[in-house]
Parts: C-alpha cells; structure tokens; sequence
C-alpha cells in the first residue's frame, strides 16, 4: 500500500484538528443553579451566592473551573465542603482572582491527600493573596481599587494573583534560585503577554529580597 506523503499526512492531521470542537464554558446561571442544588446549609448557600455570582460576572472566577470545584466539593462530606467554600468566599469578598485557589483544591485533591492537607494549601494560597496586596499597596506598586467582587477586574488584580503564586511555587518547591530572582523570572516570562508592561515594571523596579520576603513572612508567620 503506498503511503501518503509527509505533506498530505500534516494537511489530514490539521483537518482532524480543526474538526475538533470544544464546549463552551458553562453560563453562570448554571453554577449559581449548581451550588444551590448542594447539600450544604441554606445559611452558607444565602452567604456565599451573591458573592460568587458577582465573582463570576466580572470575571474573577472562570465558570468552567467554578463549576468543576462546587462538582468536586459535592462529593465531600458537608463540612469539609462548607469549609472550602468559605474560604474561596472570603478571597472573592476582597476582590481577588480565585481560579487559582479553586484549581489548588482540585489539584491536592486530586492528588489524594488528606483534608488537613487541602485546607492547608487553600489557607496559605489564600494569605498569600492577602500578604500580596498588603506589601504592594506599602510599596505604591497598586493602588486600593474596587474591594469586593463586583468592581471591575484591574490588571493589577492579576500583578496580585501571579506575584502570590509565583512567591507561593518557590516556597512548595524550593528551587535553587533565590525568591527574588524566581519571582522576577517569572515576571518576566508573564511581562507582555499576562501582564502589561506598565502593569508589572513598577514592580520589577522595586523588587528585592525584603519585598519578597516581606510576602512570604506574612503569608507563612503565625
């Protein structure tokens, strides 16, 4: 049998791949529809909703990874479910990008570590957050902007988000490189594409060992 050229063998492949059709994400309706189908109480569901509804409009959490982690979270015994959820609330009262703390409970999960484990993670990601803001406000790097959920998403809400995780993936996997020059690194990598020039370069020319160290120290102290 002869075999098709290398040409015609690329041209099949991109034809496959551009049949290749990806569903669209969920509508918020049907998160919001979700968490009120949960069997967790009606007081944490008349908390949290609103909250994540208004997260989820503006963009400060995916509703493709939302309705991924409530799905994971009704698999859980009610407290542990509530617990979680309040957390994630308690970042998205404050205006933060959540995704990524959702994701990290998907992820340790996932992983089938304990649930002292998951809450762990979930805290300490979540102070990051916190710490992150609180020492970029001191150093005039961001202004207060919006608080809540509901303002609309800055990009320094996102200089925040990858600041507090790129400080929080030094400290889980203690490269060689030290914290300031791994959260640069990672700055820079997101610098035009993630996060505009104008957005991050403030940041970039402040950036040092006491900056740094002041997020992890806040995040990680007692």
């Amino acid at each position: 049998m002869r075999r098709a050229s290398p040409l015609l063998s690329l041209l099949l492949a991109l034809g496959a791949a551009a049949q290749v059709t990806f569903s669209p994400a969920p509508p918020v309706e049907q998160v919001l529809s979700f968490l009120q189908g949960m069997e967790i109480s009606p007081e944490v569901k008349a908390v949290v909703g609103p909250v994540l509804g208004a997260g989820l409009a503006t963009g400060r959490a995916g509703t493709r990874v939302a309705l991924e982690f409530l799905g994971r979270l009704a698999t859980l015994p009610r407290p542990q479910a509530e617990e979680a959820l309040l957390v994630v609330h308690r970042a998205l009262e404050r205006g933060f990008v959540v995704d990524g703390l959702m994701n990290e409970v998907l992820k340790v999960l996932q992983m089938g570590q304990p649930w002292e484990a998951v809450m762990t993670t979930l805290k300490v990601r979540s102070n990051l957050l916190v710490a992150t803001q609180q020492v970029l406000l001191a150093y005039k790097v961001v202004g207060v902007g919006p608080q809540g959920p509901g303002g609309p998403l800055l990009e320094q809400d996102r200089l925040i988000l990858e600041t507090a995780w790129a400080v929080g993936d030094w400290i889980l996997g203690q490269p060689r490189e030290t914290l300031e020059a791994y959260v640069r690194s990672r700055l820079l990598r997101l610098r035009g594409s993630v996060l505009s020039p104008g957005v991050v370069d403030p940041l970039l020319a402040v950036l040092t060992p006491e900056l740094v160290g002041g997020i992890a120290s806040r995040a990680y102290g007692p």
